[in-house]
């Protein structure tokens, strides 16, 4: 029988999937890695970490298909976008890979903003001229390294690269470079020379389906696969947690509640944001599509960060949330805790809560985090709607779909039924592009009918409704008053 495998390669850890052509998940595997603060706004990973964790995996999963492992003829990987690894020739790291997280590169992107001007930035790539992009922390390597790098990768392209040799990149993580002109779907001289950067730096661009090359032999026989196994160029993991989510065509909105929180939907168009600039415009995984997204501010991070501070564990975090009132007796909450992607961008930013009295307790503590990135979701969503994109099926995929009162809260923050995504929705999504590349499917829309699993809608409450839309409302009033603090120490 026929099997692929995909593998997600996130912040907090990586996981994947092996998927046989009738459809089925036959095994599963996870493995942690951790992450790095050395400075005030620096996010750092050892990109090898990522290869011993996809390694890891890859084995067990082998291993689970057992006599059949010959059988698995693709691997498509998806990793954390907006992150960059530096290396030589030889594809050896030079620097700790700095991952989405990171702000240290403001002077850079200041410095961009004046070359090539914010709006043209924006009209070029799609993207807010800011540091959570790819180009300023390229800008900021280049400065320090004593060696020019031969490659500077993203986090997918590090790990493709490294189990084939072969180095290429999909053009939905090349559009999140803030180097990509994502009408053309081809690097602009005007960002490039904006960032002092070289193209020849940078993975060759091709279809998330093309095929890389196939794996390493002596890597194969390692992690128990037949050496013709191919690996595909993948995508960015809110791209392939789409797939996985369905939302390969017009009408779904896909909600990747992990570390952060990316929300986007299918156009088939390049859709501007010309306005407010919250969302942006990046190439899909499904080829010859966009995807009209906000990156995602820091959400289950959000979560993870609240349990910690608590001294308790996540399941924890979610029973007590469970046990304070809709609207948390008003307390409100920002989720800027590594700056603000909703209801603005401002890398400056950073998370607050207020309204905070003596009957406040835990639970409320706790409840009101999950609201307040409810809300950031609302500001999103409101807004990819004025744009016009149908969005009439909205789809939560991620750990946070695995929450019954989180899937409430987001249906009364947003006052419309939103439906969970069984199962991990973004390793199947590079699963299932593993499978496209095999020729399973005709489309992925047949192959996502086919493959996802869908929960019944979580509809809204209408008192709750009542109660978060006035606190949505102080959420804002609330942002709005803090903002001019942002960043004066």
């Amino acid at each position: 029988m026929a099997l692929v495998i995909g593998c997600d390669v996130g912040t907090q850890s990586s996981k994947g999937v092996l998927l046989d052509e009738s459809g089925r998940v036959l095994e599963t595997a996870t493995a942690t890695h951790e992450v790095a603060f050395p400075a005030p706004a620096w996010a750092e990973q050892n990109p090898n970490d990522w290869t011993d964790a996809v390694a890891s995996i890859i084995a067990r999963l082998a291993a689970a298909a057992g006599p059949q492992a010959s059988e698995i003829s693709h691997i498509g990987i998806d990793a954390q976008v907006d992150g960059v690894v530096a290396t030589d020739q030889n594809l050896r790291p030079l620097h700790a890979a700095i991952i989405w997280l990171d702000r240290r590169a403001v002077d850079h992107t200041t410095r961009i903003a004046e070359i090539a001007g914010a709006d043209q930035v924006f009209k070029i790539t799609g993207l807010n001229c800011d540091s959570s992009h790819g180009a300023p922390k390229m800008a900021w390597l280049l400065a320090r390294l004593a060696d020019r790098p031969r490659w500077i990768l993203p986090p997918a392209s590090y790990v493709t690269s490294w189990l084939t040799g072969e180095v290429a990149q999909d053009d939905a993580n090349a559009s999140s470079s803030m180097l990509w002109d994502v009408v053309k779907r081809a690097w602009s001289d005007v960002m490039l020379e904006a960032a002092g950067l070289d193209s020849d730096l940078l993975p060759p661009v091709m279809s998330s389906l093309d095929e890389i090359g196939t794996i390493r032999p002596q890597l194969a026989a390692t992690l128990g696969l037949d050496p013709g196994c191919r690996v595909i160029a993948g995508t960015g993991d809110e791209h392939a947690a789409a797939v996985g989510a369905g939302a390969v065509a017009e009408g779904v909105l896909a909600d990747v509640t992990g570390t952060a929180e990316p929300i986007g939907a299918p156009s088939l168009r390049p859709l501007f944001d010309e306005i407010d600039q919250l969302v942006e415009t990046h190439a899909h995984a499904v080829p010859g599509q966009w995807f009209i997204e906000n990156p995602g501010f820091v959400s289950g991070g959000s979560t993870l960060w609240g349990a910690q501070l608590f001294d308790i564990d996540q399941a924890t975090f979610f029973e007590l949330a469970v046990a304070a009132p809709a609207g948390s007796k008003g307390l409100i909450f920002i989720p800027a805790l590594s700056g603000s992607m909703a209801p603005r961008w401002n890398d400056l930013a950073r998370g607050s809560f207020t309204g905070v009295s003596m009957e406040h307790e835990r639970a409320d503590f706790c409840r009101a985090v999950l609201e307040g990135c409810a809300y950031a979701l609302r500001d999103v969503v409101d807004r990819i709607d004025q744009m016009g994109l149908p969005t009439n099926d909205v789809r939560v995929t991620g750990g946070g779909a695995r929450s019954r009162l989180w899937l409430q809260i987001k249906a009364d923050a947003t006052n419309r039924a939103v439906r969970p995504v069984s199962g991990e929705g973004t390793a199947l999504g590079a699963a299932i592009l593993a499978a496209m590349a095999a020729g399973w499917y005709p489309d992925l829309a047949t192959a996502t009918d086919k493959l996802i699993d869908i929960g019944e809608p979580v509809m809204p409450e209408s008192n709750a409704v009542e109660i978060l839309d006035t606190n949505y409302r102080r959420y804002r009033a609330t942002f709005d008053g803090l903002e001019p603090t942002y960043g004066s120490g």
